[in-house]
């Protein structure tokens, strides 16, 4: 299964409120090294966790984005880690791996989340 999520960075127009609301401590720490693109990060952690919501073909619309978190190697790679709802829908389909890619350019940022 597939998931795909584009933002628009500049319509996100309170940046660190969404992140105190959808982020993990982890996540919250990590885009904070990054000032300078900060609502840029912010925009890149909502795709990312919408893409991942949309590969799981999750249905139930209580599921809180903190049950995803979107962590990174050594090598600055993003890799998912699954918490609560998503992990027990990820283990109901059977699903065996999950992968992300991330990407920018000027005011957009996508994510591509594969679910085998």
């Amino acid at each position: 299964m597939i998931g795909f999520d584009l933002q628009q960075v500049d319509k996100i127009k309170y940046p660190e409120k969404l992140l105190n609301r959808i982020g993990l401590d982890g996540e919250i720490e990590y885009i904070k090294k990054f000032p300078e693109n900060f609502a840029e990060k912010v925009a890149s952690l909502w795709s990312a966790k919408e893409a991942v919501f949309k590969a799981l073909d999750f249905e139930d619309k209580n599921v809180s984005f903190r049950d995803i978190e979107l962590c990174h190697k050594e090598n600055g790679a993003p890799y998912i880690k699954l918490y609560g709802k998503m992990k027990e829908q990820f283990e109901r389909i059977k699903a065996k791996k999950i992968e992300i890619s991330i990407s920018h350019q000027e005011n957009i940022v996508g994510a591509v989340v594969i679910v085998e």
